[in-house]
C-alpha cells in the first residue's frame, strides 16, 4: 500500500527544471492539533500528499510558516478538484486557522532549490488544486497540463512570461511576484493567481511559459498593470 501511494504521488506534477536541493532552505509549516499552537505538532517541509501518514489528518488547528502553503480538504492535493482549498504565506507567521479540522494534504508553492529561487508553479485546478506543471527553466509545451492550467504563482524575483501558444507563440503576458515577506533576515517574494480570470486569460489557454518579462502587457511591475489585491 505504501508503494502504491508514493507512486501516485510521483504523477502528480511534471517538471520543467534543473538545480540542486539545498539543505539550508527555510521552509516549513509546523501544524498543531490545537488552537494557539498547542497540543500535538508536526512540521512539515515537503509535500505531502495524506496527512494520515503522520497522524494529522483533519487536525490542524493552528500553524507557523515560512513560504507559501496550500493546503487540502482531500488527500493528493484534491484531483477532482471538489472540496475547499486554504493558502497560506508569509515569514515566521503564526496563526489560528480558519480551515480548522479540514485539511487532507499539504504542499508548497515555490521553488524546492531555495525558498526565493525565480519559480512558477501552474496548476489544473482553480486554487491551486490538482496536477502541477513546476519548473525554473523555459518550457515549450507543459506536457500533460497543455490547454489545462487554471491557477498558478509565481515566486522569486524574476519575470516569467505566460503564452497561450506552445513554443512560447500566441497572446502573452508577463508576472512578476509582487509580494515582498522579510523578517529582516529571511525574505521571500510572490504572487498568485486563483483563476484565470484574475489573468484577463481564458481558462485553459496557457500552453508555454519562458523566463524573462517577454510581453507587452505586464503585472505585478511598477509601470504594469496592478495584480489583485492581496493580503
Amino acid at each position: 500500500m505504501r508503494t502504491m501511494k508514493l507512486w501516485y504521488c510521483l504523477v502528480l506534477f511534471i517538471t520543467s527544471e534543473k538545480g540542486v536541493v539545498r539543505g539550508d532552505d527555510s521552509r516549513y509549516l509546523t501544524g498543531y492539533d490545537g488552537l494557539n499552537f498547542t497540543g500535538a505538532h508536526y512540521q512539515f517541509t515537503e509535500y505531502t500528499p495524506d496527512l494520515s501518514v503522520v497522524q494529522m489528518d483533519n487536525s490542524i488547528e493552528s500553524l507557523c510558516i515560512t513560504g507559501q502553503w496550500h493546503a487540502y480538504d482531500a488527500v493528493n492535493y484534491d484531483p477532482n478538484m471538489t472540496q475547499a482549498a486554504c493558502l497560506w504565506r508569509g515569514v515566521g507567521f503564526c496563526w489560528n486557522t480558519s480551515c480548522t479540522n479540514a485539511i487532507s494534504s499539504v504542499r508548497y508553492a515555490g521553488s524546492p532549490y531555495g525558498l526565493n529561487d525565480d519559480y512558477y508553479n501552474l496548476y489544473e485546478g482553480t486554487y491551486f488544486r490538482g496536477k502541477e506543471f513546476r519548473g525554473n527553466t523555459n518550457a515549450g509545451n507543459l506536457g500533460e497540463l497543455d490547454k489545462a492550467v487554471s491557477s498558478l504563482v509565481v515566486t522569486g524575483q524574476a519575470a516569467w512570461t505566460f503564452f497561450t501558444g506552445v513554443d512560447f507563440t500566441g497572446s502573452s503576458l508577463c508576472v512578476y511576484a509582487d509580494k515582498h515577506f522579510t523578517d529582516g533576515v529571511i525574505s521571500f517574494d510572490t504572487t498568485y493567481f486563483l483563476n484565470m480570470d484574475e489573468l484577463g486569460l481564458p481558462d485553459n489557454s496557457i500552453r508555454s511559459v519562458a523566463r524573462g518579462c517577454l510581453s507587452e502587457r505586464v503585472l505585478g511591475h511598477p509601470g504594469g498593470e496592478p495584480a489583485p489585491s492581496r493580503r
